[in-house]
């Protein structure tokens, strides 16, 4: 499927979803949301960074009322199937090519910000394998939408004991809201895009704990 990277769209079918399918899953796999205070009022200007623990991370973290339609990049191997990439596409999914710099999909991040909508990005870049699910280190993407957006970043948790599977639990957890002085990228080095995405993978971490630590 091609993607049009040049226009941030509207669907219809991903208020449909939300409205629908978001409390069904909630029943389904017991989702149990925390932090919902930390989530911006009246202000779209940031990126949700979460860990990636499955296939439904996206619409686990937009579930609740509290937040705005995620667009959120997806491997560029899942447009391939066309039933598969048309519901990816019209729940704001975007095509990204994982192990490149892809820079039409960083900069389709950017614009979707620009444009006042809000992003959703997992900074590992793939699904942990990790058979407990521990998150992992980050990759730049987030930071560098973060830099030349100026956008804040909300860390969010995505927290299960073990796989994720119906019935059996799962905590999302959003953190405190990450100021973009506070990643600290003053210049263009690539030391500082890379401690501040570990800022935010250790906040996600540190969320993550918290629930495990709980159990």
């Amino acid at each position: 499927m091609d993607f049009d990277y040049s226009v941030v769209k509207h669907y219809k079918f991903y208020d449909f979803v939300k409205k629908y399918l978001g409390p069904v899953l909630k029943r389904i796999y017991k989702i149990e949301f925390k932090g919902l205070e930390n989530i911006p009022k009246g202000n779209n200007h940031y990126i949700v960074a979460i860990n990636h623990t499955s296939a439904f991370d996206p619409v686990f973290v937009s579930s609740p009322k509290e937040l705005p339609a995620l667009h959120f990049m997806a491997k560029a191997e899942l447009f391939k199937n066309p039933i598969v990439g048309w519901v990816i596409k019209h729940l704001y999914g975007f095509p990204v090519r994982r192990g490149k710099h892809d820079n039409s999909a960083i900069d389709y991040g950017i614009k979707i910000i620009e444009e006042g909508h809000v992003m959703a990005i997992c900074p590992e870049g793939r699904r942990v394998k990790d058979k407990d699910g521990v998150p992992q280190k980050a990759k730049a993407g987030v930071a560098l939408i973060a830099k030349a957006t100026g956008a804040d970043v909300l860390p969010v948790a995505i927290y299960s004991n073990g796989p994720i599977k119906a019935g059996k639990g799962v905590v999302v957890s959003y953190g405190e809201i990450i100021k973009n002085s506070d990643l600290g990228m003053n210049t263009d080095s690539p030391r500082e895009i890379r401690v501040a995405a570990n800022m935010v993978m250790d906040r996600i971490l540190a969320l993550w704990e918290a629930e495990k630590n709980c159990r």
